[in-house]
């Protein structure tokens, strides 16, 4: 994981700080004082990818005062860039999500809930939280998080960060298929014993299988014997019955044909009756056609009026609206005259009147305006000198103070001089031995200088209080004047501006007052000569000059609608005038074909009825048939049932005979599946164990433990001139005759005193024991991956380091630095930030920490 932009708002100290880029960044420094917020960066980037920092609980990570915090963090993993944001509000849980970045665009990969989005960045990552600080993570007071761990507990971190988790999850996998071929031997087993129960209480019915085949053959032979006697029977009585079917038949046909011949002789004279009524309608053609021409010629005079009716209401629609226009606009234009003249004799007249009257109130109120830039310059110097008497009075009391202090100082040398135990004073000024003369004299000069410094103090003190009482009246005065004067000053200020304002307004107002008189003379000149609506008016000459040449009679329009009325009779006799006339060879080839249809019906009848005068004999032997088919019946259903009962017993003992050898076939199986389940749950508990810590976990353990202690070594001798040496032992023998070597991961330091346990150590040989094993697994765990570890990140302890030691530490840094793709060291010491060329300062104020990189 490569860090390449970190984003903080209201996370620990940090507020709304920049965003933080790392993408120029190879080896740098995070420095800054102590809480000013170093760390915290870290655990920004801790906490987007994990959601975990050093010891925080959840709402901790929020900045004091603030409801939620926001860390998002651009980083690139795998060949990839991605961005993860983690929000948290308080009280409540974290929104998480992760995007995938691109030229394109960024394509979110957020799972369903956040349990998935979390392995996910997990998996991209790499490594959780625990093995990120035990290898790419030097946390601040967590140096030794890997070798201050128990020997089982480091075992099991190095096995993390080797990835042998993944021999974990396969051990499992084992366990579990081991598990299931054990559960699958019982089920087997289980099933075997049952099968070999069932083939047991089965026996063997094969024997009794032949003797009812014997009594089957026997059975199915008398069986068909009566059903060939049955089914003669059957065919000669199902030949009687057709016949009998056939005789009802006839007499069904006989019946329906007496029906038909009803229907002929009514559909013939239906026939007749239209045939006779076509031939009266067209013996008064001529009569028809006479009173349907007439119809047509009243009905196109009638069409030719109610267009010329159409037309006169539209002109009349036309000139009532025009009509209506007219007066519309007479009013309007009236109204307008009326509304124009108000306005001016009302407002525009008044208004401009009153403007000379504005303008001398307004040269009056200007001429005023000196008198009250007097009355501010005169507060200006009244403000000056309170000003000056507070200085005055500060530096009065100063004095006193200082006369005070001297007047005290001189009291304590007089009371020294005075009292009992100043036997053999000395000269305050050489210091020389004073005897009783000499102290008097000094008594009297001190008592002379201290009644000096009291009339200065009265003098000082009056002066103070006249300073005070003048500076007190003129604070207690000024304020009401400069409120006076502001009022004053506000009053003439609006007034004068409504003074203007209503002069413009004035102006303005004779401005429109002319305008408006012209408009007036327009409006009345309109009205007196009705150009106001002079194309209204023409329209409506048009529009009445129409209607006269038109020349429209209704009355006649409704002499020709009756008319119309009266012969309408005759278009619907035309019409069957020539439905008739078209109609009338069909219906005489209709009457023709419905006369020969009930002559050959009135034949076919005569047929049925000879047909049925005639009554065979066979038709009274048809019961004695049918009773000795009845008992032909009984004979061939015992005989069936017989034969069916020994087949259904032959089925049983055949399915008895085929379920034997099922269960025979799925014994020898399961038997079979009992041996395989077995082999399979063998198999699968070796590999178990090979998978387990004890197995290839172990191998691979004793194979990364000789480069670590090489890597570590090395860094190690160059931090202590090849002082120090470590060991890693990741067994120890048992006490004689107590079984296998434990497994364990000891630490062994050996110096020139000699090797003792890692425990033994601390200070400043245990940090360096800590760097170089952190740095150790960071390389070993990037040469298995095949690639240099991306980042290394070292926060703090060069505290426990003398110059030496930290010079030392440097050293190494700088030749482990191109393993890596960014190297953060994070410190607060002065020598070890300006060892790097780039540093990222962290500051903290009362707004929060922010960062600068130089």
């Amino acid at each position: 994981m490569i860090p390449l932009k970190l984003t903080l708002h209201n996370f620990l100290s940090y507020r709304q700080a920049p965003p933080l880029d790392f993408s120029g960044l190879h080896i740098a420094c995070l420095c800054g004082a102590n809480g000013h917020g170093k760390s915290a960066l870290l655990d920004g980037i801790t906490w987007a990818l994990w959601g975990q920092a050093r010891g925080s609980l959840q709402d901790d990570v929020i900045a004091a005062g603030a409801d939620e915090c926001r860390v998002e963090l651009e980083f690139a993993a795998r060949d990839q860039q991605y961005r993860v944001t983690r929000l948290r509000r308080r009280g409540r849980s974290a929104v998480l999500e992760l995007a995938l970045l691109d030229a394109a665009a960024a394509r979110p990969l957020t799972g369903n809930v956040m349990r998935e989005t979390q392995q996910l960045i997990t998996q991209t990552v790499g490594m959780d939280y625990e093995t990120f600080v035990n290898s790419a993570l030097l946390v601040q007071g967590r140096a030794g998080e890997f070798t201050n761990r128990t020997p089982g507990q480091r075992k099991e971190v190095l096995g993390k960060i080797l990835g042998l988790e993944e021999y974990d999850r396969l051990q499992t996998r084992a366990r579990r298929q081991a598990d299931a071929a054990r559960t699958a031997q019982q089920a087997a087993a289980a099933t075997r014993d049952r099968l070999q129960q069932d083939v047991e209480r089965l026996g063997d019915p094969a024997k009794e299988l032949a003797g009812v085949e014997s009594q089957l053959q026997q059975s199915l032979n008398a069986w068909a014997t009566q059903r060939e006697q049955a089914a003669g029977l059957r065919r000669r009585l199902e030949a009687l019955r057709q016949w009998q079917e056939q005789q009802e038949e006839t007499r069904r046909r006989r019946l329906r044909l007496s029906q038909e011949l009803a229907r002929l002789q009514a559909d013939e004279q239906a026939a007749q009756a239209t045939l006779d009524a076509h031939r009266q309608l067209t013996a008064q053609a001529e009569e028809i056609r006479q009173g349907a021409a007439q119809l047509a010629a009243a009905r196109a005079q009638f069409a030719q009026l109610e267009e010329q009716r159409a037309q006169y209401d539209a002109l009349e629609q036309e000139r009532t609206a025009l009509r209506r226009d007219l007066e519309v606009r007479q009013a309007r234009q009236e109204a307008a005259a009326a509304a124009l003249q108000a306005r001016l004799e009302g407002v525009l007249q008044p208004a401009a009147a009153a403007r000379p009257g504005l303008e001398t109130e307004l040269a009056a109120l200007q001429a005023g305006a000196g008198l009250l830039e007097k009355q501010e310059t005169d507060l200006a110097a009244a403000r000056r000198r309170a000003e000056e008497l507070a200085g005055e009075i500060g530096q009065a009391a100063g004095a006193i103070d200082r006369c005070t202090a001297e007047g005290l100082e001189l009291r304590s040398k007089l009371q020294l001089l005075q009292s009992p135990a100043s036997g053999g004073a000395l000269c305050p000024l050489c210091q020389t031995p004073l005897d009783a003369d000499g102290c008097g004299r000094l008594v009297q000069s001190y008592q002379q200088e201290i009644e000096a410094k009291r009339g200065q103090l009265r003098q000082l003190t009056a002066r103070r209080q006249q300073l005070d009482a003048e500076r007190q009246q003129l604070e207690t005065a000024l304020p009401q004047q400069e409120r006076a004067l502001h009022r004053q000053r506000t009053q003439r200020e609006v007034r004068r501006r409504e003074l203007e304002s209503r002069i413009a307004e004035a102006q303005q107002a004779a401005a429109e007052a002319e305008q408006a008189a012209a408009e007036l003379r327009v409006l009345r000149e309109g009205l007196a000569s009705g150009a106001f609506a002079g194309e209204v008016a023409a329209r409506l000459q048009q529009v009445e000059t129409r209607l006269r040449q038109l020349g429209y009679d209704d009355a006649a329009r409704r002499q020709t609608y009756r008319q119309t009325q009266e012969l309408a009779a005759f278009a619907l006799r035309e019409a069957r005038l020539h439905q008739a006339e078209a109609q009338l060879p069909a219906a005489e080839a209709d009457l023709a074909r419905r006369a020969e249809l009930r002559r050959r019906n009135e034949a076919e009848a005569a047929q049925l009825e000879q047909s049925l005068a005639e009554s065979p004999e066979a038709e009274a032997s048809l019961p004695q048939m049918a009773d000795e088919l009845a008992e032909a019946e009984r004979r061939e259903a015992a005989a069936q049932s017989q034969a069916e009962e020994l087949q259904g017993r032959r089925g049983y003992l055949q399915g008895r005979v085929e379920q034997r050898e099922q269960l025979t076939a799925s014994l020898a199986a399961e038997t079979q599946r009992v041996d395989e389940q077995a082999a399979e749950l063998s198999v699968c508990q070796e590999l178990a164990a090979a998978l387990g810590r004890q197995g290839v976990q172990a191998m691979l353990i004793e194979t990364v433990l000789p480069r670590l202690e090489d890597e570590a070594n090395a860094l190690l001798g160059r931090m202590t001139d090849n002082r120090m040496h470590l060991k890693l032992e990741s067994q120890r023998e048992p006490a004689a005759g107590r079984g296998e070597p434990r497994e364990t991961l000891e630490v062994l330091v050996s110096d020139e005193s000699g090797a003792r346990s890692y425990e033994m150590y601390s200070g400043g040989e245990a940090f360096r024991v800590n760097l170089a094993l952190r740095i150790a697994l960071s390389r070993v765990l990037a040469q298995r991956m095949g690639a240099p570890l991306p980042t290394l990140f070292i926060d703090e302890g060069f505290g426990t380091q003398d110059a030496a030691g930290r010079e030392r530490i440097m050293d190494v840094i700088s030749a482990i630095a191109q393993d890596f793709e960014k190297v953060i060291v994070i410190t607060h010491l002065e020598d070890i930030k300006e060892a790097f060329d780039v540093r990222i300062e962290v500051a903290k104020d009362h707004t929060g920490s922010t960062y600068t990189i130089t």
